[in-house]
């Protein structure tokens, strides 16, 4: 091979490599770009999911165990039914908050402390204590199906020297309680009993909801405006 052929077979690998190089770079440099889109994109996606999470600004412990101390006392009444005819507790506090059945489910956690999304609180008098009760505990409260979900609005905590005793949750959008001591006026509607099957249904019939609803409104907490509220008779 002449000389001028080895320099024109030389400059050619040159012009060569420097475009596989080139387009390289080039091809380099735009998945650099592409991939930095798609990670500003994600992190617009994410702050977009994240600020579409509402934020509950909730009552704080000190306010809240502060209103338990200040709160009136009022009797147990015998004539309110099972449980609570035998129930000894000196308040009853009311909370609106909106729990959820994987976090709050109750007003106070299991290791005695208040969740931090209650968002109302109103203690109960002596004439609306004992009204709620004695629906509470009727039979014609209870008989309905509930749904398996439960993100209750409406806590009732019983306290005995400020301490509690006692809490139930409702939630009246699945329908269901629930409650640290067994209210039987619940368990009345028993279907295929004494199998390996048998269930209660403990619903809220449309008495129930109305006696809660009822409470609600003059309270002015969440359930207040609930419509389902024929009552049987």
């Amino acid at each position: 091979m002449s000389i001028r052929n080895k320099l024109s077979s030389k400059i050619k690998k040159n012009k060569i490599n420097r475009f596989i190089i080139f387009g390289s770079v080039i091809l380099f440099s735009s998945c650099e770009k592409h991939t930095d889109n798609t990670k500003i994109s994600s992190k617009k996606d994410s702050a977009q999911i994240v600020s579409d999470i509402p934020k509950i600004k909730g009552i704080s412990r000190t306010e809240l165990m502060d209103y338990v101390k200040s709160s009136p006392i009022i009797k147990p009444n015998q004539n309110n039914g099972i449980p609570f005819s035998t129930l000894d507790y000196d308040k009853i506090l009311a909370y609106d908050f909106r729990g959820d059945e994987e976090m709050y489910d109750a007003p106070i956690d299991k290791q005695g402390n208040f969740i931090p999304i209650i968002e109302k609180q109103q203690f109960l008098s002596q004439e609306q204590a004992d009204k709620i009760l004695k629906a509470l505990a009727k039979k014609s409260s209870y008989g309905e199906a509930s749904a398996a979900c439960f993100n209750p609005h409406l806590g009732l905590v019983f306290f005995k020297d400020n301490k509690k005793i006692n809490q139930m949750s409702i939630c009246l959008d699945c329908n269901g309680s629930i409650s640290e001591i067994d209210i039987p006026a619940r368990r009345h509607r028993v279907f295929n009993k004494g199998t390996d099957d048998e269930y209660s249904f403990t619903g809220f019939t449309p008495k129930g909801k109305a006696a809660i609803i009822a409470l609600c409104k003059e309270l002015k907490f969440y359930y207040k405006s609930e419509t389902n509220t024929e009552t049987k008779k």
